[in-house]
């Protein structure tokens, strides 16, 4: 599980110029995935990478590792 950099992945969602459920459904993902990305929370990787891929951005740049730190994930 690894949760993102909220203003940057927010700032990648809007640049991409596609609603939460577009990219949803270009990253085949729920929508609910694609909030969870928003608000931060964790969420799975393979599913992170999969709405990283849909918005075109390097996924490894918008995971939040201080959080994960603190959460104590790896």
């Amino acid at each position: 599980m690894v949760c993102a950099k909220v203003n940057q992945i927010i700032a990648a969602m809007t640049a991409s110029c596609m609603s939460p459920k577009e990219i949803a459904e270009a990253a085949d993902v729920s929508v609910n995935t694609v909030y969870r990305m928003r608000r931060g929370y964790m969420v799975k990787m393979d599913c992170f990478g999969k709405v990283c891929r849909a918005l075109g951005i390097e996924a490894e740049s918008y995971i939040d590792y201080d959080r994960l730190k603190q959460r104590g994930g790896k």
